[in-house]
């Protein structure tokens, strides 16, 4: 990440938007969970948003301007059964979200969740078994992207800190 972040602003000078949008699930009861697939949920969907923003902080700080965009899900608001592992990453990203606007409250650099219902992605249709064509009330990706840069260039308001829905 460093040296990434590093050649960014080599090329660039600047960072003013990170989105933190990887994801994985595999839908399972917790009891029967296999342990590599609850680790590799709780790296890519908890700690690799930590670890990014982490990274990406000082640059923006140091502007004192920045926008942060995670990627929760409705899931990180409500809990289901089979999903337990995901819900708890999603439901942390919420909370990570939340935390670090407070943390950063007159620093100019903004964060905020958007947590979509079930977007059309190969991982959502085969989490509940749609085969491809079948994408009845699924939410096209582009809404999501949307909704993410407009948070990212003002064009639509909320409060950092917010999670907001996106749900069509």
């Amino acid at each position: 990440m460093a040296r990434t972040v590093g050649a960014t602003l080599r090329r660039y000078r600047r960072l003013d938007c990170l989105v933190n949008n990887a994801g994985v699930l595999t839908p399972n009861p917790l009891a029967r969970l296999p342990l590599r697939d609850l680790d590799r949920m709780l790296r890519v969907n908890l700690l690799g948003p930590l670890i990014v923003t982490r990274f990406v902080l000082p640059a923006m700080l140091r502007r004192r301007s920045g926008a942060i965009v995670n990627v929760a899900s409705q899931l990180g608001k409500t809990g289901i059964a089979d999903y337990v592992t995901y819900c708890a990453t999603k439901f942390g990203v919420v909370g990570f979200t939340e935390a670090l606007a407070d943390e950063l409250a007159g620093t100019g650099v903004s964060v905020w969740a958007v947590c979509p219902g079930l977007v059309d992605t190969e991982m959502a249709r085969r989490a509940v078994g749609i085969r491809s064509g079948g994408r009845a009330g699924l939410i096209r990706p582009e809404a999501v992207a949307r909704v993410i840069v407009q948070l990212a260039t003002g064009r639509r308001r909320a409060a950092s800190g917010a999670a907001l829905d996106v749900t069509r």
